[in-house]
């Protein structure tokens, strides 16, 4: 059994890899057709660039081998001197913060509202609730960022990001209010079906009949579900968000992923959009492996039903057994 876990293990660890390095090719191939013309003229001015597209794809995987990222060609306060891991982080640091304090919010927020509205479904606070969400979430976000703007100088709050502790937080608490209304929508719509999914469903209602409080119901029976269908929901949220935080960066000046971004494309600096694209792709898989884990400790049929989550419709006396 043991041993069976073990190559389970190291199965799932080589095809994670795999996919790890061939998307990496892949993106490589597309950026550099992507930025053909760019790229031209940095070979015209730079002459340690190769011309043909797959040496410099193998000079990068000797490089990403050696444990080197490559350099910067273009010059920007130091040069080819400068370490991308460097910059990189030097940039992404008020990136990771700004989105991950958004992300817990919304996260947060999104399921007592889901839960809250999925207990409630069908009344008049599931439908005004849902009604309020769906209006900040479906405004454009450049919209009411330009709103937030205008006002800030009548209720007094930062307009643009200052660096300097302690009004680096201050300044980001409007871009954090903004960017979490749509992450908020989608975690609110997940938890208010999956509660209502668990309310009506004979496992819930059995139990329901054999004494089990309110609170019981909840710990044992709704919160495991619900943690269950939100782990797979986190990364396709996290990527709509991270993507979306792009443009409250430009608006509110956020030095982060948006400067880096933009001045790597401008200037066809491969190295730096690999080193982007190996970051995030390393970050995602590795979330994704453990994650699977998670959800097959917490619901075992994962494995046997290929990935699709749900509960089984369980037998009587079992149920029994579980909650006498």
């Amino acid at each position: 059994m043991k041993r069976n876990k073990a190559l389970d293990f190291f199965y799932r660890l080589l095809i994670y890899v795999a996919i790890f390095f061939v998307s990496l090719c892949v993106i490589f191939l597309a950026i550099n057709l992507l930025l053909t013309k760019q790229i031209k003229t940095n070979i015209a001015v730079f002459n340690q660039l190769e011309t043909n597209i797959f040496a410099r794809f193998g000079r990068y995987m000797r490089d990403l081998f050696s444990g080197s990222f490559g350099k910067v060609y273009s010059n920007l306060g130091g040069g080819e001197n400068i370490s991308i891991p460097t910059l990189y982080f030097s940039q992404f640091k008020w990136t990771i913060l700004f989105t991950l304090i958004t992300f817990i919010f919304a996260l947060i927020i999104g399921n007592i509202l889901g839960v809250w509205i999925g207990y409630k479904y069908g009344k008049t606070s599931d439908v005004l609730v849902n009604f309020l969400i769906s209006i900040f979430a479906t405004i454009p976000l450049i919209l009411i960022a330009i709103l937030a703007l205008s006002f800030s100088h009548i209720f007094a709050y930062p307009s643009q990001f200052i660096s300097d502790y302690p009004f680096a937080l201050q300044s980001l608490l409007v871009p954090i209010l903004i960017t979490s209304f749509g992450t908020i929508s989608l975690f609110m719509a997940k938890a208010r079906k999956t509660t209502k999914e668990v309310l009506s469903s004979n496992y819930y209602l059995f139990a329901k009949t054999i004494g089990m409080s309110r609170v019981e119901l909840f710990k044992k029976v709704l919160l495991k579900k619900l943690i269950i269908n939100q782990l797979q929901t986190l990364i396709p949220f996290y990527i709509l968000l991270i993507t979306s935080s792009i443009v409250i960066e430009r608006i509110f000046s956020i030095p982060g992923q948006s400067v880096f971004i933009s001045f790597a494309f401008q200037k066809a600096e491969i190295n730096m959009i690999m080193y982007f694209f190996f970051v995030s792709l390393l970050l995602l898989l590795i979330y994704k492996f453990i994650i699977d884990f998670i959800v097959e400790y917490l619901n075992p049929e994962q494995r046997k039903q290929s990935g699709i989550l749900f509960f089984n419709k369980p037998k009587v006396n079992s149920l029994r057994r579980k909650y006498a």
